[in-house]
């Protein structure tokens, strides 16, 4: 004889459920409140020993379908059914008293003797009505079964739930909860994967997504995997994979930090450098200007991204959010000459203005130019990082470091290594800014790399092809330099500190007087004073899909990615009109 013994769940419904119960059995139930312990049910010549309730509801279905008046004389230890009959069972919802059946508990009851029997029309009824119960409260008992089972079915159920939740929870803007947490850490590797790919979770979330990623690559061996997914050697490669795949770089600053330190993260060299650069990131954000796209939307929703140009004593600035490129101009300050430089920090713009033989230096704040601070000398190349907005001068031979975070705001020199000569263009560069010198020959420049914030002067080799309107961009993950002769480069270092570039390919060739580039929701937006025919300009694969080529004849001097509140664009000067979006295009800028 084989029974089916399975514990009574921790997680029944509450006290005014089992009140409920109890009082629709004694009326609906004959005598279910006196039902003996010991009643079995052979089905298919299979003995099965069912909980209180569901015998009860059982019973009481066995009773009406056959007509039947209970003897309470009469005890009864055995009753015999077909599979067909606990398949109507099963399928007769409405039925009196069988509505009870389907809490959680009862329902895998039913599904384990199934399971038992083999029948797979009996299976798959049951598994739709296992399917209609998911809730917060039970889905990790139905979960887990339900890849004991191997049931597809049943699982695409469980999917389809996660989807609904999350889109729920995000669309109420409810804070995430310990049921949600709980949902997520009983995920199998390849559910969650799925689930960290497909589907939009909220910003608010992204820390205790990241902290179950770590928590599932932690206790993987006593998960439920998958066996597509048992190629996986280790855990560190399971942490890889679902941080690369992740919105990792949402999370907070104090998540990331605190993560940095976990154990899988220090023994894991490939998961450390990306929860490192999300880090390098987040410190220098508002001061590269750079956004990962995943941040684009997140607590924005007040601000949108535009490309800034100067050229001569005004700033235009162009909406990136349309297909449509309108471009519009700020309020004009009466101090500015000659506008030199434009730079991003702390997410607001500032303007070099020069005069004479000293520069001036503007904030835009409150939709009006405000006085910063002044430096001797002029034709710096200016560059946003960590505490300082860095001015390199030639014609002193020293790195001006301003800070306007003070008040007053300070400032202090760096003087140039004794081989530093012409300095051109500079980038933004991890942990460093690079630094890139003309020679005597336009076919080689000398590199040089200042340490941040150590101020340590590394010298860097040589780069081929001239510094001169060189500029750099940045995707998620990697930094590049495009060069007036169209040659993209990606910048690498290397584990020995050196700094290497890596050709990819080349754009264009004739010789550009490049003033800016930035990538922004996988285009390459470029600012040039020189033109070019209109021509289909190719993308890179895995760094930018399509170009925009601007151009503006002799007058543009810098083209910046910055956010700035949607009010003050709404209240600016129109320029010109929009421009048609195409896959790749060379557009003139002009005033109308």
């Amino acid at each position: 004889m084989q029974r089916l013994m399975l514990p009574r769940s921790s997680n029944q419904a509450n006290n005014t459920l089992n009140d409920k119960k109890q009082s629709s059995h004694s009326k609906d139930c004959v005598s279910c409140g006196s039902l003996q312990t010991d009643l079995e049910f052979e089905i298919d010549g299979t003995r099965f020993k069912f909980n209180h309730d569901l015998t009860a509801s059982i019973l009481h279905f066995y009773q009406r379908k056959f007509n039947m008046v209970e003897n309470n004389s009469e005890k009864v230890q055995l009753i015999k059914l077909s599979s067909s009959t606990l398949d109507e069972f099963i399928l007769r919802r409405k039925d009196c008293c069988i509505n009870y059946s389907w809490y959680t508990e009862n329902v895998l009851e039913l599904w384990d003797a199934t399971r038992v029997l083999k029948v797979p029309s009996l299976i798959k009824n049951c598994e739709v009505k296992v399917g209609q119960n998911f809730s917060k409260d039970n889905f990790e008992r139905i979960y887990t079964k339900a890849h004991h089972y191997k049931s597809d079915f049943v699982l695409y159920k469980a999917r389809r739930f996660l989807d609904n939740f999350f889109r729920y929870q995000m669309e109420e803007n409810q804070p995430m909860n310990d049921c949600e947490a709980g949902v997520i850490r009983v995920l199998t590797y390849e559910d969650f994967l799925h689930l960290i790919r497909e589907w939009p979770f909220r910003p608010d979330i992204s820390d205790d997504v990241l902290k179950s990623i770590f928590e599932l690559a932690e206790n993987y061996d006593k998960v439920v995997s998958c066996t597509e997914y048992e190629k996986f050697e280790n855990k560190s490669s399971i942490l890889y994979t679902l941080l690369k795949d992740s919105k990792y770089r949402s999370a907070s600053l104090e998540c990331l930090q605190e993560l940095s330190r976990h154990g899988m993260c220090q023994r894991d060299q490939e998961a450390k450098l990306l929860i490192n650069e999300a880090i390098s990131c987040k410190l220098d954000r508002n001061t590269h200007g750079y956004w990962f796209p995943s941040q684009l939307y997140g607590n924005l929703q007040n601000y949108r991204h535009i490309g800034a140009l100067a050229d001569k004593d005004r700033v235009s600035i162009m909406y990136l959010d349309h297909s449509f490129y309108n471009w519009r101009r700020l309020s004009k300050c009466l101090l500015h000459s000659t506008i030199t430089n434009l730079t991003v920090f702390d997410n607001e713009l500032y303007a070099i203005s020069s005069t004479g033989l000293e520069s001036l230096i503007f904030v835009f704040r409150n939709e009006e130019w405000t006085f910063v601070l002044d430096l001797s000398n002029k034709n710096f190349v200016v560059v946003s990082k960590g505490e300082f907005i860095y001015f390199i001068d030639s014609t002193s031979s020293s790195v001006r470091c301003v800070s306007p975070r003070e008040t007053p705001v300070l400032h202090s020199e760096i003087k140039f290594p004794d081989m530093m000569r012409n300095p051109e263009s500079a980038l933004d560069f991890d942990r460093s800014i690079l630094i890139f010198c003309s020679t005597d020959s336009d076919e080689r420049s000398t590199v040089f790399c200042l340490d941040v914030p150590e101020h340590k002067w590394t010298y860097c080799g040589h780069l081929e092809g001239s510094a001169k309107y060189l500029v750099g961009f940045r995707n998620e993950t990697n930094y590049f330099i495009l060069q007036r002769d169209g040659s993209i480069s990606q910048v690498l270092r290397k584990l020995d500190d050196w700094i290497e570039f890596i050709f990819i390919k080349r754009l264009w060739s004739f010789q550009s007087a490049l003033r800016g580039a930035f990538i922004y929701s996988d285009k390459l937006f470029v600012f040039s004073n020189t033109p070019m025919e209109s021509l289909c300009l190719p993308g890179v694969s895995g760094v930018f899909s399509k170009i925009q080529y601007w151009y503006q004849e002799e007058e543009a001097c810098s083209f910046v990615h910055c956010i700035m509140p949607y009010q003050y664009i709404q209240r600016s000067e129109r320029l010109i009109e929009p421009e048609p979006e195409s896959d790749n295009q060379v557009i003139r800028f002009a005033f109308i």
